[in-house]
C-alpha cells in the first residue's frame, strides 16, 4: 500500500471514529429531546383536560364533559377517558366505551400520576393516567367521604414523534456519510497535491539518477518540508555530479598516464635491449684492455671507474627490463629466513663501511612458504639498500619476522633509523621512476611491490621524518597445490 493510501486510510479511520461518536451523541440527544417534548406535551394535554373537567364540574356542567372529550379526538390523540376507581368508564372520546370497564394495561386506581406505553394497531401509544382527588371545592356537591372522584386517562399516538426520530437518524446518517466522503475526497486531493505529486517527482528524478543521469534536478514549487527535501537532494546531486566529474577527470588522467607509461615502458624495453648487448661487448673489450696495464699504472684506475659505470648502467638496464616485462614467480617450498639472511649478507659490507648495525629478530618461528626465493631476495635486498641510502652517517637496520595464523601469512618488517620519508613522498615511493636519490632509477620499490603482489601479498610502509621508516612485507603461506 502506498504512503498516500496509508495516510488516507489512517485519517479516514480517525474521522469514522470522531464523526461516528459525535453523530451518535447528537442523535441520542435529539431523541431524548423529542421524547422529553412528547412527554411534556402528554403531561400538558392531560393537565389541560383535567382543568377543563374541573371547570365544568365547578360550573355544574359535568354532563357536558362527554361532549368535550369527543371534541378532543385529533390526529395524535388516540383516546380520552374518565373512569371510576372500579374501572367503569364514565366518559370517553369513544362513545361506545361509555359504561364499560377499562381494558387491560390501564391502571384501575393509581395513587399518583402514571405514564405507560403500549403497541396498538402497529402504532406506539403513550398513555397518562392521573387521579382526580376530592378537593375542597368539590366536596360541596360530592361530600367528603370519597378520596378519589375519578381517574383521567389520556392516550396519544407517538408516530409523529418517532417519525421525527427516524428522520433525525436518516439526516444524521446522510450528514455523517456526506461529511465523511467530502472530507476523505478533500484529504485525498490535498494529499495528492501537497505530498504525492512532489514525492512522485522526486522518485522519478531519483530513478533517472539511478540510471546514471546526474544532470537531473529535483524541481518542485513546494515551500514546505517536501520542498526543503528536494533542495537538499538537489544540492547533494550537484555535489555528486561534481565529484563524478572529478573522478572521471582523474580516471582519464590516470588512463592517459598509464598509456603514456606503457608506451614509455615499451620504448624503454626496446632501448634497453639495444643497450644491453653493446654494454656487454664494451665491458668485455675494456677488461681485455685492462689486462695490458699493470696495477700501478694510473690508467688502471680509470679503467676500473669505466667498468664500475658500465656495471651501474647494466643494473639500470636490467631493472628497466624487469619492470617492463617482469617474469612470473617460480614458487617452491622455501624457508623464508635463509632468503632474508642471503639478502642481508649482500649488504653487510656496505653496512659495515657506513657504520650501520644489522639485527634479525624472530618474534615467531615462521613456517615455510611457497615463494620464488630469488625474486623475494631481490625484494628484501632493494629495501635494505634504500635503508642504507637513508643512513649515510650510520644507524641500525632491524629485520623482524612474524607469523599470522589468522590470515595465514608471514610478515617481514624491515626497519631503519634513517632520515625517514615525508608524507608527501610516501604515496609516490612505489610509482615507477620516482626517486629522491641523484643516482637512482626509481624502479627498485616499484619492482619490489610488483613481485610481492604477484606472490599474492603486499608491502606497507610507515615513516616519520628524522625517526626512520618501517617496510612490512606480507607474504601468504601458499599450500603446495595452490
Amino acid at each position: 500500500m502506498s504512503l498516500k493510501n496509508k495516510y488516507i486510510v489512517g485519517v479516514s479511520l480517525v474521522l469514522v471514529v470522531v464523526f461516528g461518536s459525535l453523530s451518535y451523541k447528537n442523535l441520542k440527544a435529539e431523541e431524548q429531546r423529542i421524547n422529553s417534548d412528547s412527554m411534556a406535551k402528554l403531561t400538558l394535554m392531560t393537565k389541560v383536560i383535567k382543568n377543563a373537567l374541573m371547570a365544568l364540574m365547578l360550573e355544574g356542567k359535568a354532563a357536558h364533559f362527554q361532549e368535550f372529550v369527543e371534541m378532543l379526538i385529533a390526529e395524535d390523540i388516540n383516546a380520552v377517558r374518565l373512569y371510576r376507581e372500579d374501572g367503569t368508564i364514565m366518559s370517553s372520546s369513544v362513545p361506545a366505551e361509555k359504561g364499560r370497564a377499562v381494558g387491560n394495561g390501564v391502571p384501575i386506581n393509581p395513587a399518583s400520576t402514571c405514564i405507560s406505553s403500549k403497541e396498538k394497531g402497529g402504532h406506539l401509544i403513550y398513555s397518562m393516567t392521573l387521579p382526580i382527588f376530592n378537593e375542597r371545592p368539590c366536596q360541596g356537591c360530592h361530600g367528603s367521604s370519597e378520596r378519589v372522584m375519578g381517574i383521567l386517562s389520556v392516550e396519544i399516538v407517538m408516530d409523529s414523534y418517532y417519525k421525527s426520530i427516524r428522520d433525525s437518524r436518516v439526516n444524521a446518517a446522510i450528514f455523517y456519510i456526506s461529511s465523511f466522503l467530502i472530507l476523505s475526497l478533500s484529504l485525498g486531493a490535498m494529499t495528492a497535491f501537497l505530498v504525492t505529486r512532489p514525492l512522485e517527482a522526486i522518485i522519478k528524478t531519483v530513478k533517472r539518477v539511478e540510471e546514471g543521469d546526474l544532470n537531473a534536478r529535483f524541481l518542485t514549487d513546494s515551500k514546505d518540508e517536501v520542498g526543503d527535501l528536494a533542495k537538499s537532494l538537489d544540492s547533494m546531486l550537484a555535489e555528486l555530479y561534481r565529484a563524478r566529474q572529478e573522478v572521471e577527470n582523474c580516471h582519464i588522467d590516470s588512463i592517459q598516464k598509464v598509456e603514456k607509461l606503457a608506451t614509455i615502458g615499451e620504448l624503454a624495453s626496446a632501448i634497453a635491449h639495444e643497450i644491453k648487448n653493446p654494454l656487454a661487448g664494451i665491458s668485455g673489450a675494456i677488461q681485455v684492455f685492462a689486462e695490458d696495464f699493470l696495477d700501478s699504472d694510473p690508467r688502471r684506475g680509470i679503467i676500473n671507474e669505466v667498468l664500475s659505470e658500465i656495471d651501474r648502467l647494466d643494473k639500470a638496464v636490467r631493472d628497466l627490463l624487469n619492470f617492463a616485462r617482469p617474469p612470473e614467480p617460480h614458487r617452491i617450498k622455501t624457508q623464508v629466513m635463509p632468503v632474508i639472511e642471503r639478502a642481508l649478507r649482500l649488504v653487510a659490507g656496505q653496512a659495515k663501511k657506513q657504520g650501520v648495525d644489522t639485527n634479525i629478530v624472530m618474534v615467531d618461528d615462521i613456517e615455510d612458504a611457497y615463494i620464488d626465493p630469488e625474486q623475494m631476495q631481490q625484494v628484501f635486498l632493494n629495501i635494505m639498500i634504500n635503508a642504507l641510502h637513508s643512513m649515510p652517517g650510520g644507524g641500525e637496520i632491524t629485520i623482524t619476522t612474524y607469523r599470522k595464523a589468522e590470515t595465514n601469512e608471514v610478515d617481514v618488517v624491515i626497519s631503519d633509523t634513517g632520515h625517514g620519508i615525508s608524507q608527501a613522498d610516501i604515496k609516490n615511493i612505489f610509482k615507477p621512476f620516482f626517486t629522491t636519490k641523484h643516482m637512482g632509477t626509481g624502479l627498485g620499490l616499484a619492482i619490489s611491490k610488483a613481485i610481492v603482489e604477484k606472490h599474492g601479498g603486499d608491502i606497507y610502509v610507515s615513516s616519520q621524518m628524522g625517526a626512520g621508516s618501517n617496510f612490512r612485507i606480507a607474504i601468504p603461506v601458499w599450500r603446495e597445490n595452490a
